[in-house]
């Protein structure tokens, strides 16, 4: 009797313990931008892309790249290396790099209302 009861709390122990993670709450790496870092560097990247389609100074053929400079690793003191890793580790945790960027969106959304109202 006491064996069999032995057994089934081993067994549920071990059922319980190889669940998935939650990945959400799982702690980022030091080597790795924080959630916070990534979705600024983000952010100011699909902001300086959608800025460099505008040609608001109406410059023409060769010196149109050389007008808009935006570089959102530089302006955000994070090397190309550390980015590069970060983007590998989120896209390791999926339910993460959702989060990452429904909050990316949400702010963009911000952003283009704020343009909308001035």
């Amino acid at each position: 009797m006491y064996t069999n009861l032995i057994k089934f709390i081993v067994v549920s122990c071990l059922l319980f313990s190889c669940g998935p993670k939650n990945e959400e709450y799982e702690k980022v790496p030091d080597s790795v931008l924080s959630e916070e870092q990534l979705i600024q560097v983000l952010t100011d990247a699909y902001l300086a892309e959608g800025a460099s389609g505008i040609n608001v100074k109406a410059v023409t053929g060769e010196k149109f790249d050389s007008t808009y400079i935006f570089n959102p690793l530089k302006d955000n003191n994070i090397d190309k290396a550390k980015f590069d890793s970060s983007m590998t580790y989120y896209t390791r945790h999926p339910k993460k790099l959702k989060i990452i960027y429904d909050k990316i969106l949400d702010k963009l959304s911000v952003i283009q209302a704020k343009g909308k109202l001035e």
